[in-house]
């Protein structure tokens, strides 16, 4: 059955509505200029060829580019985790902004933010990524983002420094040229990888210094470029696993002295307190973390 262009617009009104509706509800949007941003950027455009209902679904994500293996390389966000990092970054009018990791979409979004006063700049190096975004910014009318080619690793140097630097790919640590491009007084929100689970933190930037301010749980696809890191799966006892970032494994297990059962690690009141440490410690570096698991396996040893 065709659909008119008429019914279409409806259609993508209604859905749209609806989706604020439930980020609201969700706690994803709680202020009314990412609502009305949400409002006004028309989502589909970004992801041509996708059913509707797919697109303005709330907490769905859609996979825009894949390798060779069918690992996610490029993605259009959940619409959720997009509105709950813009409301972490707390986008003023005129403020000059960087987007680590290009889509379109999500940068539409900052420049209705941002307004007619302020700068987007986004940053991707995969050149099939950037090409797409920048004709998917042009037929939903906005041109004025700035898409840039680049291993965003070194962040965008010429037009800095920047109000804001929100990262929309997995990353491991927050790179010196982010934060050196950042203005006194700006945020960084980022998705870190820590542990196996992802936070998208947000960072102020004080003095010489940054600080965590808060946290949310999140997934995204990983950081690609000079800035990549890999994690990999290390056999515990021949029957269990556990995925770790490279170069940890091998100081787990000198720790450790010997393997030991995925369900040791995670069950039973003697680690409750420790579990309870790092749920309160969720902006600790990967560094940290490492150092609290290995004083564990220390400590296993010794009785």
């Amino acid at each position: 059955m065709n659909v008119s262009a008429s019914d279409e617009t409806t259609q993508v009104a209604a859905l749209r509505e609806a989706m604020i509706g439930e980020l609201r509800e969700l706690g994803a949007i709680r202020s009314d200029s990412v609502a009305a941003a949400v409002g006004a950027v028309p989502r589909h455009l970004f992801a041509p060829g996708e059913p509707l209902d797919a697109v303005y679904a709330a907490t769905r994500a859609i996979v825009t580019k894949r390798n060779e293996h069918g690992a996610a390389l490029s993605s259009l966000s959940e619409s959720h985790i997009q509105a709950t990092m813009l409301e972490q970054a707390e986008i003023e009018p005129g403020m000059r902004v960087l987007e680590i990791g290009s889509g379109g979409y999500n940068a539409a979004l900052i420049a209705e933010l941002v307004g007619e006063s302020g700068e987007v700049i986004s940053v991707d190096i995969d050149p099939d990524i950037v090409e797409r975004a920048r004709r998917y910014l042009a037929a939903a009318g906005y041109e004025k983002v700035d898409v840039v080619l680049a291993d965003a690793e070194h962040g965008a140097p010429d037009q800095a420094p920047y109000d804001r630097v929100i990262v929309t790919a997995g990353a491991w640590d927050v790179p010196p040229a982010w934060s050196d491009q950042l203005a006194e007084g700006g945020r960084i929100v980022v998705p870190l990888r820590m542990r196996g689970l992802t936070r998208s933190v947000t960072f102020e930037h004080e003095g010489d210094h940054l600080v965590s301010r808060d946290y949310r749980l999140c997934g995204f696809v990983p950081m690609q470029g000079s800035g990549a890191h890999s994690e990999r799966v290390v056999a515990l006892d021949g029957t269990t696993s556990a995925c770790g970032s490279t170069g940890s494994s091998r100081l787990m297990r000198t720790a450790c002295g010997t393997p030991c059962s995925a369900r040791e690690w995670s069950a039973g009141r003697a680690w409750s307190s420790a579990r309870a440490r790092v749920s309160l410690s969720m902006t600790w570096t990967c560094g940290l973390l490492l150092l609290w698991t290995v004083s564990v396996c220390l400590r296993r040893r010794q009785n």
